[in-house]
């Protein structure tokens, strides 16, 4: 018995780190959430949408009313698709509420194609802050959504779960990129503060690294967790219990900074 324990140890230490990690992630969403309704949705009745100019500069443009369209699209949509798309990985309600959950996943998969579409539009058309490689990292995110989606589909219509559930999780991945930079960045500002960055174009290593950590290494990682969830090495499934924990530390510590820093003034001010 005792050996039996020991040997489901580091697999129930990937466990509780893969739950922690989504609570941190669930936190985080939550207040963004918050930011977007108050923030932008809020503004809007009050203000009107040239109001949003505070929260971000190129968010309206007065003779680019198809464009201040699509930002709403982007941003509001994306209230329904972080809530829809977080409820999708929790075992409870897809067991209990199956056709919830097909349903609620047609909805975020729609939303989360929708919003990224309109983002790299945006994108393109409006331009954004940062260099030509950091607008790339984010179009990758943006491309990927679109692919898993593809993917995630083609996979349940085949009845392929096991596949369906691993383009379902690189889905999500993708579709909060744009969250896990905010965080991340904002981790760095808290630790090392514009260590790596020109503060005034928005480039430099620092912010090329975190893109990168944002769009592309959470799909690796999530594979790296996939593989240490089944293998018999115990080092490497400890190994990235050990890193689903820095991450969700990570999360907290940029979380905090995001707040104070950035949501809080932008919805008070």
């Amino acid at each position: 018995m005792l050996m039996q324990k020991m040997k489901t140890t580091p697999n129930r230490l990937l466990e509780n780190s893969k739950k922690i990690w989504f609570i941190c992630l669930l936190m985080a969403q939550g207040c963004f959430v918050i930011y977007l309704i108050l923030g932008y949705a809020l503004t809007s009745v009050t203000t009107g949408l040239s109001g949003w100019v505070r929260l971000n500069n190129t968010a309206y443009v007065a003779s680019d009313p198809i464009g201040n369209l699509i930002y709403a699209t982007h941003v509001l949509l994306a209230v329904v698709m972080i809530i829809g798309g977080s409820l999708q990985l929790i075992p409870a309600i897809r067991a209990k509420y199956t056709k919830f959950h097909r349903y609620n996943g047609r909805v975020f998969l729609l939303l989360a194609c929708t919003i990224s579409i309109a983002g790299m539009y945006l994108m393109i058309v409006r331009g954004t802050v940062g260099n030509l490689l950091m607008h790339s990292l984010t179009m990758f995110g943006g491309g990927m959504v679109i692919l898993s989606s593809i993917f995630a589909v083609l996979a349940a219509r085949g009845r392929n779960i096991n596949s369906h559930q691993i383009w379902a999780i690189r889905l999500y991945l993708a579709a909060n990129g744009v969250l896990f930079f905010r965080l991340m960045i904002f981790a760095w500002f808290l630790t090392f503060g514009s260590l790596g960055i020109d503060t005034t174009t928005f480039t430099g290593p620092t912010v090329l690294a975190v893109s990168v950590c944002s769009y592309v290494m959470p799909l690796l990682i999530a594979e790296l967790v996939r593989y240490a969830g089944k293998t018999s090495n115990k080092m490497i499934t400890i190994a990235t219990a050990a890193l689903m924990m820095l991450i969700s530390i990570v999360f907290l510590v940029g979380l905090f900074g995001v707040v104070l820093a950035n949501w809080y003034p932008a919805i008070v001010g």
